[in-house]
């Protein structure tokens, strides 16, 4: 049961607490060396390893490799919160050196086991037949989905030499490039230029310098034009001048991604990300589509704001930009109390979860020098509960980002009851319970609201998070889809980025009057960096939940239970199955054209006030 802890009295910042992962350094290495030996156990199970092994001695294989895996989980997530906390934590990177080393001997060591599961040939031992798999996976009900779904995709498995070559690849080349890019970005720092003019008319520029990528994008929410303008033009310069180590950057990683894709039979690049997320190409394919079919939607939006803002057309730089109302700051108390109060009339046991994270100060609340830009939930372990960073800065929109986070941190927390291996949901239903949690923090707020100006400036930010969720994600996959080709096919950087505004300015149309700076804004959008094709989970989670919102409009309490069943079915299901059963087909476009739906009533609510 969560703490009861009074959220009033609890206004200062908060630094997370890792003793429930370790409880010091000395703990990392005992149990590094911990793992270390018990490496040697994989010997005695391979050697032991049958066909008609008892289901009895199957389950306590599979108990000690799951219990080794999260032993591991501890020691990463340890050493990667540690650098969130502290970009230049040395002590903690040469931490992770170590566990990569550890990885590599551990994904040496275990290659037969998964290669086993799979029917794989593996020397000297009979391979697993489909009758006596059957049986096995059987046995252990909570894996059984994640066992067969493992054998269905073996036609994308490579030899063990292979995998060992290609996870040695992964493990000192691609993520030591995608640190690297990191270390580069953190240590940006930004001056904006803003023009400002004098009694007499006169343009006069004051420089104003700002420390950190977050701190700066906070301006591109700013009531000031010169404001906004200034703080894009800042952010792209350091992008720009760095721009040949970003390509340099990019292209490995793509040519790595597509050649490795190639050599494990993949129709495609993204297919990649659809098979490791369990979803059927085809219902990315339809939602992207659908996607794309509804960029009007946003037009619209965005000729309105402009009449709102008595400009003829929005500049890039505007489309964030606050209408006519004065946002006050919110306490960081008076943020967490909106947000449990809203989880609390919604389910009391989503409130419950979300305040255990705060009471067991499994949160890191507000930005300072060398902390990671951002927000993000950490799942740990099934039996630890997750850990959130956030860069609250007293902003109304802050008070969405700790929804949005702590829904994972509740997700992740229904999802506890499983083993290791399938506690977490794959990829797109991550954002079901996040994305949720916003939609009704966001009602909540908006009913609230007292005034036709407080309505119009919450619709104007809830349909500029939409547009940033929905179809700005949609179009960097777009991007990547086109990028991956492009790259491997051989190009330069500028046409990459020529690439890049070109889907900008079809994606805006004529609503928007798009900067030339930006053809470098894919250098500054890290997700194509560290986990391509990642963006659709965004638009996938959005238009879900806005569907499964919808139904909870429409069916009240009696829906918790349907959502609950997702999220407390983490990876155990086949997703698609798994939907189907509460009513939400996603290979339909019909029921991603639903999502639309809502958005257009926000568009016509807010013509109205």
């Amino acid at each position: 049961m969560a703490k009861k802890i009074d959220v009033n009295k609890n206004n200062k910042e908060m630094l997370w607490n890792l003793k429930d992962i370790l409880r010091t350094e000395k703990d990392f290495e005992k149990l590094y060396r911990l793992l270390e030996r018990d490496l040697k156990k994989y010997q005695t199970i391979r050697k032991n390893l049958k066909p008609t092994i008892s289901t009895k001695e199957f389950k306590k294989i599979v108990e000690f490799n799951e219990k080794y895996k999260e032993r591991l989980a501890r020691l990463g997530s340890y050493s990667s919160l540690l650098i969130s906390a502290n970009v230049k934590d040395q002590k903690a990177r040469l931490m992770e050196s170590k566990l990569d080393n550890l990885s590599i001997k551990l994904g040496d060591i275990t290659l037969f086991w998964s290669h086993w599961i799979k029917g794989l040939d593996v020397k000297g031992l009979q391979r697993l037949d489909d009758k006596n798999a059957k049986r096995l996976f059987k046995s252990i009900p909570d894996l059984t989905y994640a066992f067969h779904n493992s054998r269905e995709k073996a036609k994308h498995s490579l030899s063990e030499p292979e995998e060992k070559i290609i996870f040695r690849k992964d493990s000192t080349g691609i993520s030591t490039l995608t640190e690297l890019y990191d270390l580069i970005t953190n240590d940006f720092r930004f001056e904006m230029k803003i023009k400002v003019k004098d009694k007499k008319g006169k343009v006069k520029i004051r420089t104003k310098k700002i420390e950190n990528q977050q701190q700066l994008v906070g301006y591109a929410h700013s009531p000031k034009p010169e404001e906004r303008e200034a703080a894009y033009q800042a952010l792209f310069v350091p992008y720009q001048k760095n721009i040949d180590k970003f390509f340099l950057t990019y292209s490995a990683i793509c040519k790595d991604w597509k050649m490795e894709g190639d050599l494990r039979k993949y129709k495609s690049p993204i297919s990649v990300r659809n098979s490791a997320n369990n979803i059927p190409d085809k219902a990315i394919q339809t939602l992207l589509k659908v996607c794309s079919d509804n960029i009007g939607i946003y037009h619209k939006y965005f000729k309105v704001k402009a009449k709102m803002l008595k400009v003829k057309k929005l500049r890039r730089y505007d489309i964030y930009a606050p209408v006519d109302v004065k946002k006050e700051k919110v306490s960081f108390s008076e943020a967490q109390q909106m947000v449990f109060d809203t989880y609390e009339e919604f389910s009391p046991s989503f409130a419950e979860k979300a305040k255990s994270v705060i009471a067991s100060k499994h949160l890191d609340s507000h930005p300072r020098k060398n902390k990671r830009n951002g927000a993000f939930c950490m799942s740990i372990v099934p039996s630890v509960l997750p850990y959130v960073l956030t860069n609250f800065d007293g902003k109304p929109r802050d008070v969405s980002t700790i929804a949005h986070e702590l829904g994972h941190a509740i997700h992740d927390i229904y999802a506890s009851n499983h083993y290791y291996s399938v506690c977490h949901a794959p990829l797109p239903l991550c954002e079901t319970a996040s994305t949720f949690g916003e939609m009704i923090v966001f009602e909540k707020m908006l009913a609230k609201a007292d005034t036709a100006e407080k309505k119009r400036a919450l619709l104007i930010e809830k349909l500029g998070d939409s547009y940033a969720t929905i179809i700005r994600q949609n179009y960097f996959i777009k991007f990547e889809i086109l990028a991956h080709e492009l790259l491997y096919q051989g190009c330069t950087e500028k046409d990459l980025s020529a690439l890049y505004l070109k889907l900008l300015k079809e994606q805006f149309g004529n609503s928007v009057i798009v900067n030339e700076e930006f053809r470098h804004e894919w250098a500054y959008i890290p997700h194509i960096f560290h986990t391509p094709f990642y963006c659709y989970a965004y638009n996938f989670g959005e238009l879900l939940s806005l569907a499964l919102f919808a139904k909870y409009k429409k069916e009240g309490k009696k829906f918790i239970p349907k959502l609950e069943k997702i999220l407390a079915a983490g990876g155990s299901q086949d997703p698609v199955k798994l939907l189907k059963s509460v009513g939400v087909n996603i290979l339909s476009a019909s029921f991603w054209q639903g999502g639309f739906k809502v958005i257009e009533g926000w568009v016509r609510e807010l013509e109205k006030v």
